[in-house]
């Protein structure tokens, strides 16, 4: 497979500690699959070690898997001496070996994202219960009843954020709730707010005698230093270890890596410091990875050439890299935000890769009255985008969810006049895969708690159609309805030669709906005969009936952990409330917890126009992209600007930020700590200096078509466009 001159660099290398700074697009998952088999090809590996290559997505997991073995079979090698692994799944390995060391029992249970959201907050409730006075002190006192209901809605959800971010900082550092509450003799209120959360949550867990996925870490962690003898094997079953993702590493992923790469030094870091956009929902800084970059003793690699997006494109790309490093108003987000250290490159002729030609390129800065303009206008445009070009991919990228679902209301709107042909996908909230699975789900755990329902069964059949796991080439949807809804369930499911058949004897049945009865019947029969079985188990059997894609597995592994952790906490609730928590999360009402839409296998499909959020869009591109909301409320340029996350009851104030950002000074023995204005600054530093990596983010997910717009008046207010597009396009 050939590789480009930085590529093959990057595949000579022997050992030591070295960093990749992989632009967008690069090829880092080919280039990381590639040095894995050049170390396995050049016998640097010994017969009872692996090469471990680690990543923070299961798909990310099949991905490079899939990588390495397509070329082991190409250069005629045995598919061994590897193992790719989630940081999660590399840390439930080594806490599974050796539960003792790791301070906990073998038979411990872990809590996925979904059952830490719901501890969280189930703990940010039992804090405002049990604090209620002191609680609502911080809300004006001149609301009316209506207002003071929206105001204890966001102060609620702010109450949990803050909880949030000190919990993961807090185990990052791998302070203890006490250890924490020992060090706070000065802080700010919302730090303290956050350590009582953070206290209550450790109590939840501890209760059901679960850990999160810091804790397995922290773990982790504990077991390598409690035995150098351990670690030490450890190191050598991996004597060369890889990671993907590395801009987006917490403390705690560091630290771990760190540990068992120790008497070897042989790690090798892949990333890009200004993709580095997922402050906002873990614990991690990009200050880590330029940290390491910076080090004497790690050898930096550049990975910058990128044949995804057209000359053009790129170059907007490095102006902005530019700009932000030399020029944005706020001398310390030039530090923080972008670096232009690495810059984009188009490749050169020849290239398997070739960029889309200028020729078919074009950037367009487009300026609306007012966002229901700019929603609509958007929505027309993209909709005609696909019509002309079926062939092409389109996304509309957006900062907010909020204005996301006025973009998909306005699609809606225009696919009506399209009903044979879907034109778009909502991605907003939970991604479709995960809404085809949770929808499946449910449908068989609603069927399993009304067996005698046929309307259930003919939901079922149709959700597993929607999935793939039933197939209607064959017959028609609206015929097998007619027929599902006719049959007698008992005799359907549980036919007996002495029994009337299922269907009336006047109703005709065809060769093809004959099947597609029995394979209903087969599946429903023995899911309800497993109904009485825990709630987790279930949903596993259901799902290995029917799912057939690892990353469909994973969702349906996670959904099935939370709703066993909702079942034990609420023993009353019975199937059909179960089913309707998976519906909440086919529907959106719940958040399924991936913060990118590449986690859950999504690829852009051409002909139709994917709308989600430039958070979600990170891992993935588009032939035309539009870029809404690029104001300055959005992205701001410096510390006086507005800003949307900061609440106006408390004096624009961000307190969950501020939170973290008084923790990072007391784990850094910072004396005295900063007061609440300082806190405010560098809460708004931090996130103008995100919101820049965010841009970019947006930016390079355009292959030939960037459309970038923003409103003249934002809720009845002026707006401008974001300072950076102003001046780099």
């Amino acid at each position: 497979m050939s590789l480009r001159p930085e590529q093959t660099i990057i595949a000579e290398y022997t050992g030591g500690r070295a960093a990749v700074s992989a632009v967008p697009g690069s090829g880092k998952t080919h280039t990381l699959a590639m040095l894995a088999v050049r170390l396995l090809e050049k016998n640097r590996v010994p017969d009872d070690a692996e090469v471990l290559v680690v990543t923070f997505t299961n798909s990310a997991v099949d991905n490079i898997r899939a990588r390495i073995r397509a070329v082991l079979k190409e250069q005629g090698m045995i598919d061994t001496g590897y193992r790719v692994l989630t940081l999660h799944a590399l840390a439930n390995l080594i806490v599974r070996e050796r539960p003792d060391l790791a301070g906990t029992t073998a038979d411990f249970r872990l809590d996925d994202e979904m059952g830490r959201r719901q501890a969280l907050t189930e703990a940010a409730r039992w804090y405002t219960q049990q604090n209620s006075e002191y609680w609502r002190s911080f809300l004006p006192s001149d609301l009316t009843t209506q207002q003071r209901q929206t105001v204890e809605e966001q102060w609620l959800a702010a109450t949990e954020r803050i909880g949030d971010e000190v919990t993961r900082l807090a185990k990052n550092l791998r302070m203890r709730p006490a250890l924490l509450r020992a060090l706070l003799l000065t802080s700010s209120p919302f730090l303290r707010m956050g350590l009582s959360v953070y206290e209550r949550y450790e109590q939840i867990l501890n209760l059901g005698g679960r850990l999160d996925f810091d804790d397995l870490i922290w773990r982790a962690i504990m077991a390598l230093e409690n035995d150098a003898g351990f670690c030490k094997r450890l190191g050598q079953r991996w004597p060369f270890i890889l990671e993907d993702e590395a801009q987006d590493s917490t403390p705690l992923q560091e630290k771990i890596l760190g540990m068992l790469s120790a008497e070897h030094n042989n790690w090798v870091r892949v990333g890009d410091p200004n993709q580095a956009i997922m402050t906002t929902f873990t614990a991690s800084d990009v200050r880590f990875f330029r940290e390491f970059l910076a080090r004497a003793d790690v050898t930096p690699f550049p990975l910058s050439v990128s044949g995804r997006s057209a000359p053009k494109i790129i170059a907007l790309a490095n102006r902005l890299a530019d700009w932000a490093a030399q020029e944005q108003p706020e001398p310390e987000v030039r530090a923080t935000g972008l670096t232009n250290t690495v810059q984009i490159y188009p490749t050169e002729p020849g290239d398997g890769q070739p960029n889309p030609p200028d020729a078919q390129a074009r950037i367009q800065v487009q300026r609306y009255a007012n966002e229901e303009t700019e929603a609509q206008e958007v929505a027309k445009s993209a909709i005609r985008f696909v019509l002309m070009r079926p062939d092409q991919s389109c996304a509309i990228l957006t900062p907010t969810n909020w204005f996301g679902k006025t973009i998909v209301d306005e699609l809606i709107n225009l696919q009506a006049k399209y009903p044979d042909r879907p034109l778009y996908q909502d991605q907003l909230k939970n991604a479709q895969p995960v809404r085809n699975v949770a929808r499946a789900l449910a449908q068989a755990v609603r069927f399993c708690s009304t067996p005698t329902n046929t309307s259930a069964l003919a939901d079922l059949r149709e959700a597993l159609v929607k999935i793939g796991a039933s197939s209607d080439q064959h017959v028609k949807s609206d015929r097998m309805r007619t027929l599902v809804r006719s049959v007698k369930p008992e005799r359907l499911l549980f036919p007996s030669p002495a029994a009337e058949p299922a269907l009336a004897e006047n109703i005709p049945v065809g060769v093809y709906e004959q099947r597609e009865l029995d394979q209903l019947a087969a599946r429903a029969a023995r899911w309800l005969r497993a109904s009485m079985l825990p709630i987790d188990q279930l949903v596993l059997i259901i799902a290995q009936d029917v799912l057939t894609k690892d990353s469909d597995l994973a969702i349906a592994h996670s959904l099935a952990l939370s709703l066993r952790r909702l079942s034990s906490i609420n023993p009353q609730m019975q199937l059909i409330d179960l089913a309707r928590e998976l519906d909440d999360v086919a529907s959106n009402k719940q958040k399924y917890m991936a913060s990118a839409l590449s986690e859950s296998g999504f690829e852009p499909i051409p002909g139709q126009v994917t709308v989600t959020t430039m958070h979600k869009a990170k891992g993935l591109e588009w032939d035309r992209v539009y870029l809404v909301s690029v104001d300055q409320m959005e992205f701001p340029h410096e510390v006086g600007g507005q800003f949307r996350g900061e609440l106006w009851f408390l004096g624009r104030h961000d307190p969950a930020t501020e939170a973290r950002k008084q923790l990072e000074s007391l784990a850094a023995g910072e004396t005295p700590l900063p007061g609440d204005i300082e806190l405010l600054r560098r809460a708004r530093i931090e996130y103008i200096s995100e919101r820049l990596r965010l841009l970019y983010v947006g930016i390079t997910r355009a292959k030939r078509d960037l459309q970038i717009s923003y409103s003249r008046e934002r809720r009845n207010k002026p707006n401008e466009l974001a300072l950076a597009v102003g001046e780099v396009s």
